[in-house]
């Protein structure tokens, strides 16, 4: 897997309980392009919502670390910087977690067709790495 984002594509599934056959990608879109689309860009929006949702989260937690030790003038200010931190955050979580729904349809769709593309697996095999996590559908 030479491409990073691939490794990022296979990675994602595996952790939502799929595996996917990077050697299928090209067959699969040949047949079933707006799906095997859909599957990119849905993993596409939650890896970059979880690189928000990390950003944003070392942000609030860095506002609290000042908060508590700011003086009265500054705590104001923060609380402001605080709430948009949090409002971000509220977005991006909801923007992954309608991601992660969408991903798990398309993969649920693609399983059903004859694509050998994405099958599932037991996330807890994939997590730790296990070269044979993949089950048949």
């Amino acid at each position: 897997m030479s491409e990073p984002h691939l490794d990022v594509l296979h990675r994602l599934l595996q952790h939502q309980g799929y595996a996917l056959a990077l050697d299928e990608l090209a067959q699969a879109c040949a047949q079933q392009p707006d799906e095997v689309c859909a599957l990119l860009s849905q993993a596409a929006t939650i890896a970059a919502t979880q690189a928000q949702i990390t950003a944003l989260t070392d942000a609030a937690n860095l506002l609290c670390d000042v908060h508590a030790s700011a003086d009265a003038d500054t705590v104001l200010s923060l609380r402001e910087r605080l709430d948009r931190v949090a409002s971000a955050l509220t977005t991006a979580l909801a923007q992954r977690d309608k991601a992660t729904a969408a991903l798990r349809r398309t993969c649920q769709a693609l399983i059903s067709t004859d694509s050998a593309l994405v099958t599932t697996c037991d996330v807890t095999s994939a997590a730790t790495g296990q070269p044979d996590a993949a089950t048949t559908p």
